[in-house]
């Protein structure tokens, strides 16, 4: 196991873009490029790992990554010193903001799914209201349509925090969560034939593909609390699950493998311990390892989790790494059997 401290110092930047982010979630437009969805964003720069304790903080942010050329070109609206996130919903409760899902590139137009959130007297000061469904023009990520994706709300599986695309069918994942339990589920779709949207969403119910999103049911063979945040993708012939287990002071991240989208998932593997947590006098938590399969290099996979403390002057005037992913390169002889 070794730290990817490239794509530390080249996903995130001290100054002249995003400072300190969580979310993390990649897909590739190009070989070089890939987009990185950010979730709470800042762009105040960073001088001796200190920032203003006032810096104002976006709900979304892309960060377009060109690893050939080492840049970091980030996304938002409005100014660097009045920032704004780069996608609002639309409709519905003008209160509602986005947080990031995933996606996925396909001639010329970005698919994503953004998660919707309410702030207010909710357990960790916020709730989830909903999923939207969004299609942005590959080169000016201007919106070309944005919707409510439904099934969110009738079955409470928050999709679209993994997507895969096997040939012409795209997998949408989501994570389900009661007081006691947890669970994955997944979606699948295909693209139309002018390859611009999906459509005839199916669910995965167990044993077959129906029609109704209530009859979805629990992917078996994961063991670990399912977090928000997860990635599902396609190695060879085997399909593998990336997971941080849920519970903010454990730190362990996994990896499943199976022999399709839906599992059943076999061969946990205890991949990494992250410490930070450790840092109790700063009250620091790590959560949502993410994997980022473009990347794989001399077979090793490059995972990233996000970092952040429970008081939040310490990731402005203690430390900004208090609030910054971290990557690291993981074996993927770890993961396969």
């Amino acid at each position: 196991m070794t730290k990817a401290e490239s794509f530390n110092n080249l996903v995130i930047v001290d100054s002249f873009g995003i400072t300190g982010a969580d979310g993390v979630i990649s897909f590739p437009l190009d070989k070089n490029k890939s987009i990185f969805m950010m979730g709470d964003s800042f762009l105040t720069p960073v001088r001796n790992k200190k920032r203003d304790v006032n810096s104002p903080m976006i709900n979304n942010t892309f960060i377009l990554v060109n690893t050939k050329k080492g840049t970091h070109t980030a996304f938002y609206n409005n100014s660097s010193t009045q920032p704004d996130a780069l996608l609002k919903p639309t409709y519905g409760n003008l209160k509602e903001y986005y947080w990031p899902g995933h996606g996925f590139q396909k001639n010329g137009i970005i698919h994503i799914f953004m998660s919707r959130f309410l702030h207010g007297d909710y357990d960790w000061g916020f709730k989830f209201s909903g999923t939207d469904y969004i299609r942005l023009d590959k080169n000016t990520f201007k919106i070309i349509s944005q919707e409510n994706f439904p099934y969110s709300n009738l079955n409470n599986v928050h999709y679209g925090h993994s997507i895969m695309k096997v040939g012409d069918v795209v997998y949408i994942y989501g994570s389900w969560s009661t007081k006691d339990s947890t669970a994955m589920h997944v979606s699948r779709a295909k693209l139309n034939q002018k390859n611009d949207r999906m459509n005839m969403f199916e669910f995965f119910d167990g044993k077959a593909w129906v029609l109704d999103p209530l009859q979805s049911a629990p992917l078996k063979g994961i063991k670990q609390a399912v977090p928000e945040q997860f990635s599902v993708f396609k190695l060879g012939d085997e399909y593998i699950l990336i997971l941080q287990a849920r519970e903010l002071g454990n730190g362990n991240i996994y990896s499943y493998i199976a022999d399709s989208p839906w599992g059943p998932w076999r061969n946990e593997k205890l991949l990494y311990h992250t410490t930070e947590q450790e840092n109790v006098k700063d009250q620091i938590f790590t959560y949502n390892a993410m994997a980022h399969p473009q990347y794989i290099t001399d077979n090793k996979l490059l995972i990233s989790y996000c970092i952040n403390s429970f008081d939040v002057k310490k990731i402005h005037e203690v430390n900004t790494d208090y609030y910054r992913p971290k990557f690291i390169w993981v074996p993927l002889e770890m993961i396969l059997e």
